[in-house]
């Protein structure tokens, strides 16, 4: 999370001068961009206002509406509350802004869903005034629809986190995301040196940095050594080769993967998980490291399941941009339990490592054998989840996992429409 609830408000601060500041970012970058800053708002918003802890605030990113191909920005459900939606309609021209949120939200696809807040460059003036009226008359009454602009974005920015800036700028991107960085540490290891904060931030979210800090220090954090019941979850896009080959916009390639990387960081972190890296189109995600807590396998599910509606957003816009049909659409997914040893990649390093292990290897046969939207676990990752969990799965014949041997392994069944 980003502000720990109770501490002192951060001194306001102006953007360092950048050069270029004011050069535009492409549109679909800074959605992506947006998106994150927005998941971060409605987190600290909740944190501030309601005293809830960041870990209770869940802000999940596309997750699939009730129509195919619909997917919502973000869906955030804090604690006790009901949820909401947050839709980031950046860059486009206002008609274009209302067909899209009309796709989605004529009707409402969630009953417990009571909000819409609309992030958009269309709510200043005049203009402000057609969109509401324009989007009150197009979508479902029940939503209760709350307009954000670049002003109002920027307010919340140095609310939160102390940075006073005047616009959406390329320049003043950098100046945003240290300043949560910062705000971020400070939740996590009160007073304590900085100089790791971009490397383990990037690896876990701030509450999950927080409870390890109770009893070590940053550099403690990722110290190399055997990890006993790691779960490791491996997600890569379907038919990946054949999406780029058939792609004549290089900045498609780009800007599809981003959206991947992006969205699954996201998903990983916030279900308790270590983001490990990003290999080509491949996430891979740690959980129960560096420790065990209750639960961990069941958080690990929790991330695929997200995963899963990651993987066919990302598909499906990029099916969308191209001429050529692909065969496939979505994610593939392996989740496998057992002991990973923590390398350091350089002499005397606290920040560069890296993981080997069987489970490692047991994963990524999983991940492989696995089709469209699938998710196969091995046994042992079977056995340790909770009773509820284990019952969207069904035993399929072993895999073979090559120089592994045959894996006994358990297939989760695919939702409806899946």
């Amino acid at each position: 999370m980003s502000v720990k609830h109770g501490a002192p408000p951060a001194r306001a601060v102006a953007a360092p001068p950048v050069p270029d500041a004011s050069a535009p970012a492409s549109a679909g970058e800074l959605r992506l961009f947006l998106e994150e800053i927005c998941c971060e708002l409605v987190r600290v918003h909740h944190v501030e206002r309601d005293g809830l802890t960041p870990e209770s605030v869940e802000t999940i990113r596309e997750v699939r509406l009730g129509s195919p191909g619909l997917f919502a920005d973000i869906r955030v459900a804090p604690a006790a509350q009901a949820p909401y939606f947050v839709e980031v309609k950046w860059g486009y021209d206002a008609d274009e802004t209302v067909e899209r949120l009309a796709r989605k939200y004529a009707t409402n696809p969630d009953r417990k869903c009571q909000r819409l807040v609309v992030v958009t460059d269309h709510a200043d003036g005049a203009a402000r005034t057609v969109l509401d009226a324009a989007l009150r008359q197009r979508l479902c009454p029940t939503l209760a629809v709350e307009i954000w602009g670049e002003a109002e974005v920027c307010r919340r920015i140095e609310e939160s986190f102390g940075l006073h800036i005047a616009a959406l700028s390329r320049g003043n991107i950098r100046a945003i995301r240290d300043s949560i960085v910062r705000a971020e540490w400070r939740a996590a290891f009160a007073g304590a040196d900085d100089y790791l904060a971009p490397t383990l931030l990037w690896h876990f979210s701030s509450w999950s940095l927080r409870r390890l800090g109770r009893d070590r220090g940053p550099q403690d954090v990722l110290r190399a050594g055997i990890y006993r019941g790691v779960a490791v979850v491996m997600a890569d896009i379907c038919a990946f080769s054949s999406y780029v080959r058939d792609t004549r916009d290089e900045a498609l390639v780009r800007q599809s993967l981003t959206a991947f990387y992006s969205q699954a960081r996201q998903a990983i972190v916030e279900t308790g998980g270590m983001l490990d890296k990003f290999v080509g189109d491949e996430a891979i995600g740690l959980f129960g490291f560096p420790d065990r807590r209750p639960g961990y396998a069941d958080d690990a599910l929790r991330c695929a399941r997200r995963l899963i509606d990651i993987g066919n957003s990302v598909s499906e816009h990029w099916q969308s941009r191209i001429d050529r049909v692909q065969k496939s659409r979505g994610v593939h997914i392996g989740i496998a339990m057992g002991d990973v040893s923590l390398m350091p990649l350089r002499a005397f390093s606290t920040a560069h490592h890296g993981f080997i292990g069987d489970a490692l290897n047991m994963t990524a046969r999983l991940m492989a054998a696995a089709g469209p939207s699938d998710v196969l676990v091995s046994n042992s990752f079977y056995q340790a989840l909770s009773g509820e969990s284990r019952k969207g799965f069904k035993p399929i014949d072993p895999v073979d996992g090559r120089n592994v041997g045959l894996i006994q392994c358990w297939q989760l069944q695919r939702p409806e429409g899946r």
